[in-house]
């Protein structure tokens, strides 16, 4: 995963969770943070990303969420052919202003894509920048079997999925004007025991739907019927981009009023 697309067309965002790389309920908070204008940022090893893996897995979730970008518009922001690399200082930079919806970024976790982007003076990302790289989904290989196949040929393939995901909480002013900066929020991770997600969201769903001018409770409801669509759609095998564009075209029409825009 993820497979080659047919005709340079991306996997879908319930491609992917079909394929395993993320589950029904992560990924309904990546429509929401995506929709909300939130940056998404892919970032996974120097291997994932040369394979195309992670430009694939940006670009389809982009695909999927934004059609108003266009292919060629997610494609400049994925990397497809080579149109874009992994971010670097500038690019990264533009992200944190809010001049770029995402990015793929080189590191096997958040705080190594933190200190990579922090690196490279004068053109590194101050720490208030760096509070602005929105939603990273860390990409990670599920480890080889035990037991190696005597032919390397029929070796299974090893899953790709989202082995850990984060809210990076942006900088803040309170009522004094006092600048309030917090660490980064996991929202879920990979347990390869239990072959499941746990999730964390809870805790900062509060700061998410203020910055999406919502209330909490509705935020939480609006998260469950995403998840409920995006698993069925999964389990029924519809997972075409154009099938996916209209429930996500179905959302904006129902709920577009209560979805205010996000960003910093």
């Amino acid at each position: 995963m993820p497979e080659p697309p047919v005709s340079g067309e991306p996997p879908s965002l319930v491609e992917l969770i079909r394929r395993g790389v993320l589950d029904a309920e992560l990924a309904a908070l990546v429509w929401l943070l995506v929709e909300g204008r939130i940056p998404l940022v892919v970032a996974a090893s120097d291997d994932l990303i040369d394979r195309g893996v992670a430009g694939d897995v940006l670009r389809g979730i982009l695909a999927s969420l934004r059609p108003d970008l266009g292919l060629v518009g997610v494609d400049a922001i994925g990397g497809a052919a080579g149109v874009a690399g992994p971010l670097g200082p500038r690019t990264a930079r533009a992200l944190a202003h809010g001049r770029r919806d995402g990015g793929v970024a080189r590191g096997a976790s958040l705080q190594a894509v933190r200190d990579r982007l922090a690196e490279a003076p004068p053109l590194g990302l101050s720490r208030d920048e760096l509070s602005f790289l929105g939603c990273v989904l860390v990409l990670g290989e599920d480890p080889e079997p035990a037991v190696a196949a005597a032919d390397p040929a029929m070796m299974p393939a090893r899953p790709i999925r989202v082995v850990a995901s984060h809210y990076v909480r942006p900088l803040h002013r309170d009522e004094h004007g006092h600048a309030q900066l917090l660490d980064p929020a996991v929202i879920a991770t990979w347990d390869p025991r239990s072959q499941a997600y746990e999730h964390f969201a809870w805790g900062v769903l509060p700061e998410i739907a203020a910055r999406l001018g919502r209330r909490t409770g509705d935020l939480e409801a609006d998260l469950h019927h995403r998840r409920d669509d995006l698993g069925g759609l999964a389990a029924a095998g519809v997972a075409s981009l154009e099938e996916v564009g209209r429930l996500v075209a179905g959302y904006r029409v129902d709920y577009g009023h209560a979805h205010g825009g996000g960003g910093h």
